[in-house]
């Protein structure tokens, strides 16, 4: 310990230190020469045979320091500050490498943040591999929640949990006396929920046992959002009243920032409170989770759960038949696999791969150049390892420089994605914050793309022919086939790489296209929407509802500058699991092994497509009888009949679609189909390269609590939304408006995952095209640098232009010939581990081929007219006499 702790202080010590060993060896050399002049040696010679005799000085000092200092420590900084002047000397290959670099890890990383942000964080919960989440599924519906009833009896009978929680989410309005009402999206919690996760209040408290069952005093806890937005952080408002749709509640604690529980929650109540609340066994609404016990294991808890299931399917065959549970922890379930992620984790590598291929190219071309410096210091006795060594610390310093930069592109890559990404739609969760994992892998990025790039450029540097290098004094290009191979061997996999990213920008626009060719060109323009929300007290029935939309749609109707009013449950572009409901057809039956199909459901208003600006294909459109009356009636788009019908008339068939939530062998309502409409972009449901199925039926059947309405309009978004307001203050000024915008807008928004991740992947594949693009100069470049000489001799000895270009063009010929064919093979890899399974959207298919290596073969041949012009513009007698 003395001995290191010697060594380190020698670091901080060294000029002090090299003082006294110059002054100690100085008095020992003049000891020397006062003996030998005492023999009678006159002082000069007495001086020389002291030196003499003494040995180096240089040797001497050297051996001294690595006794008393840190000589591998103090090698690698002589090595680093050696690099960085070589890096600063040589500056176009430092900014063009560091660029190169700076993209591949900056995309790289981008996609590592992204990923580990939607499908490794997770909730921020502690220990949340012990907080498992539990779920039902049968042969037929593959995912189920549970039921009051189950969860009760589950609670009870568990002994490997600390407890059991259970919530489920909605929408509420929040009220006050004077203030306009607002709407939140709610969560109903149990009050064990929040210490199960170790969320506790900031101020007040949670909900209790007492308030936690039907019938309770009701009570409330606000979001830090409500709280600061509705009551600019009021720390007052708990232990006051406030309206929760139109009744009041008492609000008894605020939520701390960035907690949205289970997802985007605003506002939370006790489970107790939940409308609809039902002790039917087959009431399936509730979300339960728990954490074990700290001696209990996850297998043992999920047996446990699975024997109380078996026990249920005994003793209540009627509500549980094959009904099985599912146990696993809270985070895989909410978070799911990496489906979908795949193909932007290959193009994130891609990426890194082109840009260490590129780099790769760069450094062997400024090695060949540096070929008479390696071997001055071969020849001065420096070994193969230490030039190894000394290639790689400039490699990783370079590295390091583009790991720094790439790390600042990422950050900028991921906030210019979070500014597209709407308000309120990701999970509170959601954290793209650089933390230590996220920065551990940039490090390791980094610094591998150092060994990737560096290592073979650095070997084959290492093993010069010296003598020969210092006769023709780097002057000839020829003794370097090793790294021609190496540079042919990473231009062939800049190309194949960057066309099988190619076809990549090819399959969202041929998917894009095909969508647009099957769907119906929605009419944006001069159509705004909101969404409405009537208050459960002001409005419990019904006919109270319907009858607050009639006037309001007659008002609005009645004006000059409105000329079509409509409502609906989802706008285009919009849906989801909760609108997906199972489907039967009249005289199809399904075997029970067998899932049943399922469609997308939506409610809507008449004149819904000529809101739209669509006319139906065939039958005609709801009425203001259809869902009142005694013969249930629906619409279905072409899809939906393509995909269901078999062929057959739609119009007059009968089909039926299950209610939210309705538990099994619930009796079917049979529908006819009056309608058939062009089929309209939908998320969920169906293929969005060929529209989802999807069933409308008439609002007045359901008559939801929240409705969207659209109005299309003659004047300007801006009149009409205060024409809205006004409106709907007229008939209930209690009655909140949400999400007021513009029907482009709302599209917009809802299509906002697919519209950045294609542009995510066309930018990425065009910036991997693109760094080939350089990597195949720097090679073409590299190649008439080399061949300087020669190309002087041809011309000087009457070469035309066309054999210069010849002899330029054929290192590249090969590599790019393997290239197309390596890359074609990619691109059939890539459709067959990513593609959607349907053939019309293949971007390999063989004349999306044809076209991308039309383009890459005229990027090639431009990418190497530039050092041809040189070539051809430089005189033979300039040729001649490069060096």
């Amino acid at each position: 310990m003395r001995t290191l702790l010697s060594r380190w202080l020698d670091l901080l010590l060294r000029r002090q230190r090299e003082e006294r060993l110059t002054d100690e060896i100085q008095a020992h050399l003049e000891l020397l020469a006062d003996d030998y002049i005492a023999k009678g040696m006159a002082p000069a010679d007495a001086r020389l045979a002291a030196r003499k005799s003494f040995g180096g000085v240089d040797q001497i000092k050297e051996a001294y320091r690595d006794q008393r200092g840190l000589p591998g420590l103090e090698t690698l900084v002589q090595d680093v500050r050696f690099a960085i002047r070589v890096l600063v000397r040589d500056r176009g290959f430092t900014v063009t490498a560091l660029v190169v670099l700076a993209v591949g890890i900056g995309v790289n990383n981008m996609f590592f943040t992204l990923v580990y942000a939607h499908k490794f964080r997770g909730l921020p919960i502690e220990q949340p591999e012990r907080v498992l989440y539990l779920s039902t599924f049968d042969d037929r519906v593959p995912d189920r929640a549970l039921s009051p009833a189950e969860f009760a009896d589950l609670s009870q009978a568990q002994t490997q949990f600390t407890g059991l929680a259970a919530y489920a989410t909605g929408v509420v309005t929040v009220g006050d006396e004077g203030r306009a009402p607002e709407r939140f999206d709610a969560a109903f919690v149990s009050s064990n929920a929040f210490p199960q996760i170790g969320v506790s209040p900031i101020i007040g408290r949670g909900p209790s046992l007492a308030e936690d069952r039907p019938g309770a005093a009701p009570v409330v806890l606000l979001g830090a959002n409500a709280w600061q937005s509705r009551y600019a952080g009021d720390p007052g408002i708990v232990g006051r009243s406030i309206l929760i749709n139109g009744s009041p509640a008492t609000v008894v604690g605020i939520m701390p920032e960035k907690s949205g529980f289970p997802s985007v929650a605003g506002v939370w109540l006790p489970l107790g409170q939940l409308p609809g609340w039902s002790q039917k066994r087959d009431a399936r609404t509730l979300r339960v989770f728990g954490r074990l016990h700290q001696a209990a294991a996850v297998a043992d808890a999920r047996a446990e759960i699975e024997a109380a299931f078996g026990r249920f399917e005994i003793a209540y065959p009627d509500t549980n038949r094959k009904l099985r549970a599912r146990v696993v922890p809270i985070n895989e379930r909410i978070l799911g696999d990496l489906a979908g992620w795949e193909p932007f984790i290959m193009a994130g590598i891609v990426v890194i791969l082109v840009a260490c291929a590129n780099v790769a190219n760069l450094v062997i071309a400024r090695a060949l150049h540096r070929s008479p410096e390696i071997a001055i210091r071969a020849s001065l006795g420096a070994s193969r390892s230490r030039i190894v060594r000394q290639l790689l610390v400039e490699a990783s310093v370079l590295a390091a420089i583009g790991g720094l930069m790439g790390g600042g592109l990422s950050l900028a890559l991921v906030r210019l994605f979070q500014s597209a990404i709407p308000a309120g739609v990701l999970p509170y969760w959601f954290d793209y914050s650089m933390d230590r994992r996220v920065f551990g892998a940039l490090v390791a990025i980094a610094f591998s793309t150092a060994v990737v790039f560096g290592l073979i450029p650095a070997l084959h540097a290492s093993r010069t022919d010296v003598t020969r290098i210092l006769k023709d004094g780097g002057r000839s290009s020829g003794g370097h086939g090793g790294m021609r191979l190496w540079t042919a061997a990473f231009l062939t996999a800049e190309l194949a790489l960057a066309m099988v990213m190619l076809t990549q920008v090819a399959l969202p626009m041929l998917t894009s296209r095909t969508s647009l060719s099957t769907d119906a060109a929605v009419d944006t323009t001069a159509v705004m929407t909101m969404s409405v929300t009537l208050p459960a007290t002001g409005y419990p029935t019904a006919s109270h509802r319907l009858e607050f939309f009639r006037r309001l749609g007659d008002r609005l109707a009645g004006r000059a500058d409105v000329t079509a009013v409509s409502r609906t449950s989802l706008l285009p572009w919009d849906g989801g699991s909760s609108a997906t409901r199972r489907l039967d057809i009249d005289g199809h039956a399904v075997a029970d092994q067998v899932a049943a199909p399922s469609v997308l459901v939506i409610d809507i208003a008449p004149s819904y497509f000529a809101t739209l600006g669509l006319t139906l294909l065939e039958g005609r459109d709801f009425t203001a009888s259809d869902g009142t009356g005694a013969s249930p009636t629906a619409i279905v788009n072409d899809r939906f009949a393509q995909v269901f019908l078999d062929g057959h008339e739609p119009l007059g068939a009968r089909i039926a679609v299950t209610a939210p939530n309705a538990p099994d062998g619930a009796p079917l309502q049979w529908l006819t189909i009056v309608g058939v409409a062009p089929a309209i972009g939908q998320q969920g449901g169906g293929d969005q390269g060929q529209g989802a199925p999807v069933v409308y039926l008439p609002v007045a059947a359901s008559s939801p609590v929240t409705s969207i309405v659209m109005v299309r309009h003659r004047t300007d978004p801006v009149a009409i939304a205060g024409l809205l307001r006004t409106e709907v203050q007229a008939i209930d000024p209690t009655v909140p408006l949400d999400r007021m915008r513009t029907l482009a807008g709302a599209i917009r928004d809802a299509r906002w995952n697919s519209r950045v991740s294609s542009y995510l992947a066309t930018t990425i594949c065009l910036l991997s095209v693109l760094l080939a693009v350089v990597g195949l100069y720097a090679v073409t470049a590299q190649r008439v640098a080399l061949k300087t000489r020669e190309i002087g001799l041809r011309m000087a000895l009457g070469a035309q232009s066309r054999q210069v270009l010849q002899l330029i063009l054929g290192g590249v010929r090969v590599p790019l010939a393997l290239g197309l064919l390596l890359g074609t093979a990619g691109a059939v890899a890539w459709d067959r581990a990513f593609s959607s399974g349907s053939a019309d959207l293949y971007a390999s298919a063989p004349r999306t081929l044809l076209i991308i290596t039309a383009l890459i073969v005229p990027v090639v041949v431009l990418a190497c007219l530039v050092p041809f012009h040189r070539a051809v513009r430089m005189s033979p007698l300039t040729a001649l006499r490069e060096d």
